[in-house]
């Protein structure tokens, strides 16, 4: 049974929405004060909160930024006396899953408090899924529970329950080894070597060595040494970035992965492997295949089972669950108190366009609670690039924005983009900030950053 708190300071107000939410056999709390109120609340305990705009010393906006500090996923219906679009604008750009307008139609709040608790609901069995993916597999350092990230998880579950090989594609920084540490500890290769090869790191004859090994005597005072295919029997290859292996070096990868041999450099003889290949890229292959940098059948290879992960800047809903594992996991590791962060920090995570994905957010996370001597987290504390400033750290290199022929960085060419396709979601919506975070797959709190760091205008003529 959804439990529902109702806050409203006029007790014939309260006593109507009770008895209308007791009707649907809802189980209701109510309160006629936000000291009241606070007692109640508690993470989880209620499925929605109904609270009215205006209340003796505090009005029902901030009641709800302090209920949605407790629980970040509530869904609010604000009650207002006020037909003033103005009002509406404020709550729905606020947070406020909508807003009913004084005396209540029993319908309309039907209507909205079904549709909250879907909303709701959504977000809880996103929650569950991810812990259970958790606790059931060893996926404990990839975070997400956008939608996106949901698909990668069910890619890696689907891969693990097979042999055939597997390309994870996406930005440097987005966690494609974890990915493939995912799948290999998932398989039934899992007891077997987990053994990375870092394919850009390397100039092609010592890459082949790696790869192959190497036969005593080739050169004066080398001995014997195994490579990665064979140090990889029973178990998985991991080839990173393998977009950037020399041509010549592919085809012999071919070829170990058909006839499922080697030779190690310098030796005749061919050595049997049982291997698994998962590879990994940050480039375009079918671009690279085209300008002849990469084998079309190397490629057909490896790309049995696709992985696309997207960059954490289309995918801005996981922001704030990667931060709280990176505080917690930082704070472990150093053996000191966990901290938080302010909104203001939190407003400043959002809204970067992070171009070196999680693990840039780790690093900046891990500066910041080096350089905070208090318990939570200020803008202060970030590195200096993420607030446009110039970074002291690197000389004149001010941040990591990318200038354009036209003069724009590339943090306000992407904010540029970002504001026109919100605000064709929001007209598309009916400037309804709920249906347009979910048409794009975000939370209503990320994309109420999104309107406030951008400045999207929620204007009355626009059919707020």
């Amino acid at each position: 049974m959804d439990r529902i708190l109702v806050v409203d300071d006029d007790l014939q107000t309260l006593k109507m929405v009770e008895q209308l939410l007791l009707l649907k056999k809802f189980d209701v709390t109510c309160c006629l004060t936000f000291k009241d109120a606070e007692r109640e609340m508690e993470p989880g305990r209620f499925s929605a909160a109904i609270l009215d705009y205006f209340m003796p010393d505090i009005t029902g906006l901030e009641v709800m930024k302090q209920f949605q500090s407790v629980d970040l996923n509530l869904p609010v219906i604000i009650l207002t006396a006020s037909r003033d679009i103005k009002v509406a604008v404020e709550a729905i750009r606020k947070g406020a899953f909508n807003y009913l307008v004084k005396p209540v139609d029993p319908d309309e709040l039907y209507i909205n408090l079904a549709n909250a608790l879907k909303n709701h609901s959504l977000h809880v069995e996103n929650k569950d899924l991810k812990n259970s993916l958790i606790n059931k597999y060893k996926v404990r350092d990839i975070i997400g529970s956008s939608k996106k990230m949901q698909e990668v998880f069910d890619l890696i579950l689907r891969s693990s329950k097979v042999r055939s090989n597997v390309l994870i594609t996406g930005e440097t920084g987005v966690g494609k080894e974890l990915v493939a540490k995912a799948i290999h500890n998932n398989s039934d290769r899992a007891e077997g070597p987990f053994i990375k090869v870092n394919c850009s790191a390397l100039t092609e004859s010592l890459l082949e060595a790696e790869l192959f090994g190497i036969e005593k005597n080739v050169a004066t005072g080398v001995d014997a040494r195994a490579g990665k295919f064979e140090r990889a029997d029973g178990g998985t290859l991991f080839l990173d970035e393998v977009g950037d292996m020399a041509i010549d070096t592919q085809a012999k990868v071919l070829r170990a992965m058909q006839e499922r041999e080697i030779e190690r450099v310098g030796s005749v003889i061919t050595r049997k492997i049982d291997i698994r290949i998962l590879a990994a890229t940050n480039i375009d292959l079918g671009v690279a295949i085209k300008e002849k940098k990469f084998r079309q059948d190397l490629f057909f290879r490896i790309n049995v089972i696709v992985i696309p992960i997207t960059s954490l800047r289309e995918r801005q809903a996981d922001i704030p669950d990667l931060v709280e594992h990176f505080l917690k996991k930082i704070s472990d590791e150093n053996r000191i108190k966990p901290k938080t962060l302010s909104k203001e920090t939190m407003e400043c995570f959002m809204s970067y366009v992070w171009p070196g994905n999680a693990r840039e957010l780790q690093n900046a996370i891990e500066r910041s609670i080096v350089m905070c001597d208090e318990d939570v987290i200020q803008p202060s504390h970030l590195p200096s690039y993420m607030n446009g400033q110039l970074n002291e750290e690197h000389g004149d290199i001010t941040s990591h924005s990318t200038i354009s022929s036209n003069g724009e960085s590339l943090e306000d060419q992407v904010a540029e983009f970002e504001k026109g396709l919100i605000t064709s979601a929001l007209e598309k919506h009916g400037w309804r900030q709920n249906r347009a975070a979910d048409s794009l797959s975000i939370s209503e709190r990320s994309i109420w950053y999104k309107i406030k760091k951008l400045g999207i205008d929620l204007p009355n003529r626009k059919g707020g």
